[in-house]
């Protein structure tokens, strides 16, 4: 007889566990939620249906944060169960649907700045932190729909990061070299100025990248960002050579050993690779400036 009692107990235990783990969840969607008799269970599956119930335009982490910590609270005091088995199958169970809510809201709340034109940078530098953090999770299935969602936004967010880093080179690409051997990178200018037609004639490799509104309209100014840079260097170069004929000895030598020299650079500046609106009152002032030095080299010469 107690051999008998013994058996039913652990066939009771059994049962128990098989249709408390059968209640677990995938973290591809959450079903239907049940009422499950424990008040302290219910209250967590109701904030998961309510977390599946946010909006799509703004993160929620703070709200799956609190109800993640109120779980293990729970846990630690062992209210989700009545034995410990259960109670640590409840906690599973719940952080399991939890994970599954809150990893598809992410997703939808991802895709819908993907879906805007306003791509801020707090709400990238979220997404991606987020989307590495939820993808390290062991509750999720490798290679599973999600995990393919977590994959194709890192992708989205990669594209992104090389556009800005292309278009960050060209803010800060710069020639200071005032020596006349060294010559100005044309070449290198060229090919920024066709990489950057590329991203804007290819939708910049990225059909959600290609809704960002900023990334256009910096793709568009490169050409005026890298003749402003050719004239610096231009402005550099008046600088450093101007006031320096008093080192020749005759008028002659100064015009072939910098004033032309100086002149066919600035001259260099009328070409067809950026076509700025700009160019004429550029070209302009330079040569005003370079002009106004050659003025001073003659009254120089001829007061010797």
């Amino acid at each position: 007889m107690k051999t008998i009692k013994i058996s039913l107990a652990v066939i009771v235990l059994a049962a128990i566990t098989f249709f408390v783990i059968r209640s677990f969840v995938t973290t591809e969607m959450v079903d239907e939620i049940k009422q499950s008799g424990n008040p302290f269970v219910d209250k967590i599956q109701q904030k998961i249906k309510a977390l599946q119930q946010k909006p799509e335009n703004k993160f929620c982490k703070e709200y799956y944060n609190e109800v993640a910590y109120q779980i293990d609270d729970f846990y630690k005091n062992s209210r989700l169960g009545k034995s410990k088995l259960e109670n640590n199958q409840w906690k599973e169970n719940l952080s399991k649907q939890l994970y599954a809510a809150y990893t598809q809201k992410f997703i939808n709340q991802a895709f819908f700045v993907f879906n805007g034109s306003e791509w801020t940078n707090s709400d990238l530098q979220f997404i991606s932190s987020e989307c590495q953090i939820l993808q390290r999770s062991p509750m999720l299935e490798r290679n599973s729909p999600i995990d393919q969602k977590f994959n194709e936004i890192l992708l989205i967010l990669n594209k992104y990061d090389e556009i800005t880093n292309f278009i960050s080179s060209c803010k800060v690409f710069s020639f200071n070299h005032t020596e006349f051997e060294f010559q100005f990178p044309f070449n290198d200018i060229k090919n920024k100025i066709s990489a950057a037609n590329s991203y804007k004639n290819n939708r910049l490799g990225n059909s959600y990248v290609n809704n960002c509104n900023r990334l256009h309209s910096e793709l568009k100014n490169i050409p005026q960002i890298l003749f402003l840079s050719h004239v610096r260097y231009l402005n550099n170069m008046i600088n450093f050579w101007s006031n320096q004929y008093r080192q020749y000895s005759t008028q002659k030598a100064y015009v072939s050993g910098i004033y032309i020299p100086v002149k066919r650079l600035i001259d260099e500046l009328d070409n067809d690779i950026y076509n700025s609106s700009e160019f004429n009152i550029e070209y302009s002032r330079l040569e005003s400036n370079w002009d106004r030095d050659a003025k001073n080299a003659y009254n120089y010469f001829t007061s010797k």
